[in-house]
């Protein structure tokens, strides 16, 4: 997968990330449900999950997110949000992005990491699992669209940047005299 995602000059510096640090082994990224929908759509995210994609030599997804993905694109059709020619070609395309990177199974090792996140904040269980397999995979940054998944991550100690927060500041940095 190793520079698949060229452009990694640019940096990840809304979440922290040292990309010297990084580089050593490359940047690896882990992208929750949340995060890898907005790949898909024309909202607020999209353009950083793109250059989240652009950076990173390694993507990795836990076990559970393309049920999680399916789940939420099956809702938006239920609910008219997305016509049956739209469903069907994102999630086409969500299936071949998931194919192309690496998942983090489920083990006791991501189990434990998830209850730790879950004794810091009341998560989802399929919340607490991304956070889990992030950091058994000891990946260098953890992308999500949820502010308080991204505040327990970094509570844990997982360098995490999320989506609607890093939107709301380059609102607010465009609207700067």
């Amino acid at each position: 997968m190793t520079g698949e995602w060229p452009g990694r000059a640019r940096t990840v510096a809304a979440a922290g990330v040292d990309l010297a640090v990084a580089s050593a082994s490359g940047l690896r990224v882990m992208l929750d449900a949340s995060a890898l929908l907005k790949r898909y759509a024309s909202e607020a995210g999209h353009e950083r999950v793109l250059d989240v994609f652009a950076q990173a030599d390694g993507l990795l997804v836990a076990a559970h997110c393309q049920s999680e993905m399916a789940a939420a694109l099956l809702r938006r059709r239920r609910d008219g949000c997305l016509s049956e020619a739209e469903f069907e070609r994102v999630w086409a395309a969500a299936r071949r992005d998931v194919a192309d990177m690496v998942r983090v199974p489920l083990d006791d090792h991501v189990e434990r990491f998830a209850f730790a996140a879950m004794e810091h904040e009341p998560l989802r269980v399929t919340d607490a699992l991304h956070v889990g397999s992030a950091l058994a995979a000891n990946v260098d940054l953890f992308v999500t669209a949820d502010r308080r998944l991204a505040q327990v991550a970094q509570l844990l100690g997982l360098p995490a940047e999320c989506l609607e927060a890093t939107a709301a500041m380059t609102q607010e940095e465009g609207s700067t005299p």
